[in-house]
């Protein structure tokens, strides 16, 4: 099997589910880099897709193929992990994310696990695009983290709190169970909380390197690349392919500005607002209830003010995000909207890259 193809500084894998590509972009300075190297990379893997009659969709999830284990690509790592996590695991099979990871310092480490998990409802309720699946109108405007809710515990989405220290949140990371280790050149189940592990064997970066990469909270540190990868979006529509990256960068410029305006808006703790929210939005997307009135807008308006201020105009990239706070419409009506007209082939119709 072909895992994975590199051409030029792009690479393209194949992820859990044989359905899903992932197609991995080198470092940009801007958004303006990014779009280009997007554009071109996206453009060769619809152009080979199309060479075999298939089509790429810029969609957040299988909209006609449930989960199965029949999906799942044969990697030997995949199987380990089925056998340590279960059923949950095949919702990775038919999902599809929009990753943005953006460099970030040491210092900011912190800040920026705390604030973008804290922030995924927003990020959900303004990029949510998998509301169709299994073949039909689902009960979530993101399909894709509603159904991967059922990993259970605080392994996926928001944390459960805001981290003191990075100890703090090493700390988190450790006492989850690990799934699965490295032996001898395979994967193996694990199945208990990783400092069993160091307990046993001492400090083993390579082996939390294994576990922390199975664990999938909203907002993570990549260790590897110094960055914060930023998960909870889906992937975005045809015309509107940066929302998600835009907002997440923006995000990421404000992270100062953002929690004086959380501590402003929702003192003392955000936290469980936040919580509650982020499970609404995954339902109703925009139109979930804010936790204060004007909260999605002046979020935006926030980031964006930081965005503005690096100076490469930018900010044009947030213009989907306007529209879709303006209208409190989103990728995922518009989805529920092809299927009712046309059924599951005029949304891939017109979902298709």
């Amino acid at each position: 099997m072909i895992a994975r193809v590199d051409i030029g500084r792009v690479g393209y894998e194949v992820e859990m589910g044989r359905a899903t590509v992932e197609v991995v972009l080198p470092p940009a300075t801007d958004l303006h880099e990014l779009e280009a190297l997007s554009a071109e990379a996206i453009g060769r893997l619809v152009r080979a897709a199309a060479s075999c009659d298939m089509r790429v969709l810029g969609y957040g999830i299988q909209p006609r193929t449930p989960k199965s284990r029949r999906l799942m690509t044969p990697k030997q790592r995949y199987d380990a992990l089925y056998r340590a996590v279960g059923k949950a695991w095949l919702h990775f099979t038919t999902t599809a994310s929009d990753q943005v990871q953006v460099d970030i310092s040491r210092a900011e480490l912190l800040d920026a696990v705390n604030l973008l998990n804290v922030l995924s409802g927003p990020i959900i309720a303004l990029t949510a695009n998998s509301s169709v699946y299994a073949g039909r109108a689902g009960r979530f405007a993101s399909g894709r983290e509603g159904l991967l809710g059922a990993l259970g515990g605080d392994r996926h989405g928001m944390t459960p709190r805001r981290f003191a220290s990075l100890e703090d949140f090493l700390a988190f990371i450790c006492g989850q169970t690990c799934y699965v280790l490295k032996q001898n050149g395979r994967y193996v189940r694990y199945g208990r909380p990783f400092i069993s592990h160091l307990m046993a064997h001492g400090v083993d970066l390579d082996a939390y390197m294994v576990h922390e990469h199975y664990t999938w909270n909203s907002a993570r540190p990549r260790a590897l690349h110094g960055t914060i990868e930023i998960r909870p979006a889906c992937q975005q529509p045809p015309d509107e392919p940066l929302a998600a990256s835009a907002l997440c960068l923006a995000f990421v410029e404000a992270m100062p500005e953002l929690w004086a305006y959380l501590t402003e808006r929702l003192k003392p703790d955000p936290w469980p607002a936040m919580a509650i929210y982020r499970r609404e939005a995954i339902r109703l997307g925009v139109r979930a209830r804010e936790p204060v009135t004007g909260f999605l807008a002046g979020l935006v308006q926030v980031a964006e003010t930081a965005l503005r201020a690096r100076g490469r105009g930018e900010e044009q990239f947030l213009n989907p995000i306007h529209r879709r706070l303006e209208t409190r419409t989103l990728p995922a009506d518009r989805a529920v909207r092809f299927l009712r007209r046309g059924g599951v082939s005029a949304l891939v119709e017109r979902l298709s890259l």
